[in-house]
């Protein structure tokens, strides 16, 4: 690890930069002798994950209100990072020390913040997600249910109507459709929006189970996001949606559409929603830089510049290999995946380190790839960037203080905890996935649809743990029938008994067949 901490002069440095890159670019993927093994790979993702601890745990435990607990930038980056550690080393003194590191995130006081979203990587949902998990990994149910239900309830102390009520309150927060930034609820993108409060969801069902937060409860979310994009591409009649943050129409995988797309590729959809996002991708597709295969950063953007996962070509590269594997009949998606690929392996080396817009995040491209295809050239070439970056991270590191360009220098997404990430994802390559990006679970699309029952669809009782849903719809539904008297009984006795009348109850709306596809765990 001596040569990841050395660097003389910023001369020096890209002059050997730029050699590395020269070494690159012309890799013969057979050529193995110019890539580390894997054993290096794991000594030196354990000293960078320890230096991260040694520079955030233990710098800024006793920072009080100054401790920023977001995984883009913050503590629980580093909570994350000891998570994939000890996913891959099953060093139990990792999942310890993240668990502790939620702790004390949780207490502190920006965490409790109005302010702070319910996202995973800038918001609550991280924090609480992350907590639930490491609890659960640990055996402590006690603790898992705490952060499940501050998940659940996202700051709203609802005293008698359990923890599905306030997951509905929650939904109800998060769930008004303004105009085009999300009016006076949530934005829609995936760092401070309603896909990353979709993503912290997925996390937690990831590691707990599908039936931790059904899928019932969130899709309302997922329609929302897409009303959202509906209304913002209104004017574009070849892009069904388009969705605005801080006025601009990013295509990124950070603020953008391709974020968008990527959370709502991991939930069914009715097959007219599924349409529309196979046609937004395919005006992405049609609208790349035609000389580069590069992708602009924002709608009508003329600067074919950022190669990253924040902007342009490995964000693409990654949505498109989600793409590819939800709907694998359409050979388009994997074709354009491959292109981009091309287009992060000519320009993916840039001066930067982390996963947001460094080379640790381009390499998860080829990651995506090698999953995809199964061809071991993607693996080479993650490899290959992974290498780079052993040799030359540090030394970018400083460079970007030398510029005042490095805020969070050992962050997840701005600094060196994400390249710990990255060597640990190399030791199983089939199994990894971008940190708050890709997730092991999804949908595939399929031409069955299933059928709907001719009952109000706010009465249809799916099983008796989901029945604190329904109770929740009664409250938030005036017109719902015997509204005040289920209410009444459900929290006076066994609330599974009183559902059961529910299916033959008389009915106010002629319910719609739900077409959603059927989904798959792999």
């Amino acid at each position: 690890m001596s040569s990841v901490m050395e660097v003389t002069s910023q001369e020096s440095h890209e002059e050997s930069n730029n050699e590395r890159l020269d070494l690159i670019h012309h890799l013969d993927p057979a050529a193995t002798d110019v890539l580390l093994p894997d054993e290096t790979f794991l000594k030196a993702a354990i000293s960078l994950k320890d230096q991260v601890v040694e520079a955030t745990w233990k710098r800024d435990n006793n920072m009080g209100a100054a401790i920023d607990p977001t995984v883009y930038t913050g503590l629980l980056g580093t909570a994350f990072t000891c998570l994939r550690s000890y996913e891959v080393t099953g060093n139990k003194q990792d999942l310890l020390l993240c668990s502790n590191i939620v702790d004390t995130c949780s207490i502190s006081p920006h965490a409790s913040s109005r302010h702070m979203t319910l996202t995973f990587l800038c918001g609550r949902g991280g924090l609480y997600a992350l907590g639930a998990v490491a609890a659960n990994y640990k055996g402590d149910h006690q603790g898992r249910d705490f952060f499940l239900n501050l998940f659940l309830e996202v700051g709203i102390y609802v005293v008698r109507c359990g923890d599905f009520l306030a997951w509905m309150v929650a939904q109800e927060r998060a769930l008004p459709v303004g105009p085009e930034e999300g009016g006076f609820g949530m934005s829609y993108e995936l760092m401070h929006g309603r896909a990353g409060f979709l993503w912290a969801a997925l996390f937690i069902n990831k590691h707990l189970g599908e039936g931790t937060l059904p899928s019932d409860l969130l899709l309302p979310v997922v329609d929302a996001v897409l009303a959202g994009g509906r209304a913002g591409a209104s004017d574009n009649a070849t892009c069904p949606l388009m969705y605005r943050w801080h006025g601009t129409r990013y295509w990124g995988a950070a603020n953008g559409l391709a974020g968008i797309l990527q959370v709502l590729l991991n939930f069914p959809l009715l097959k007219e929603d599924m349409e529309d996002v196979r046609a937004t991708l395919r005006y992405m597709m049609s609208n790349r830089f035609p000389h580069s295969g590069n992708y602009p950063s924002s709608e009508g953007n003329p600067r074919d510049k950022l190669v990253q996962w924040s902007h342009g070509a490995t964000g693409m590269a990654i949505t498109l290999c989600k793409a590819s594997e939800m709907f694998p009949n359409d050979r388009e998606f994997r074709d354009a995946a491959i292109e981009a690929g091309e287009v992060v392996w000519k320009r993916g080396l840039v001066k930067k380190v982390g996963l947001a817009d460094g080379v640790a995040g381009n390499a998860y491209a080829f990651l995506s790839l090698y999953r995809l295809t199964g061809e071991s050239i993607y693996e080479e070439r993650a490899k290959a960037f992974a290498s780079f970056l052993y040799h030359n991270a540090s030394g970018l590191v400083a460079i970007g203080h030398g510029r005042g360009a490095a805020d969070h220098p050992y962050s997840l997404f701005q600094g060196l905890a994400g390249t710990a990430c990255l060597w640990f994802d190399l030791l199983k390559p089939e199994s990894s996935r971008f940190p708050g990006y890709e997730l092991k679970l999804g949908y595939r699309y399929q031409s069955e649809v299933s059928s709907g029952n001719e009952v109000s669809s706010a009465l249809i009782v799916m099983s008796t743990e989901m029945t604190w849903c329904y109770l929740a719809k009664a409250i938030f539904t005036p017109w719902m029938p015997h509204r005040d008297e289920l209410i009444d009984s459900a929290l006076e006795k066994d609330i599974s008994e009183e559902f059961r009348y529910l299916e033959h109850a008389p009915d106010t709306a002629e319910a719609q067949p739900d077409h959603r596809a059927k989904p798959y765990i792999s």
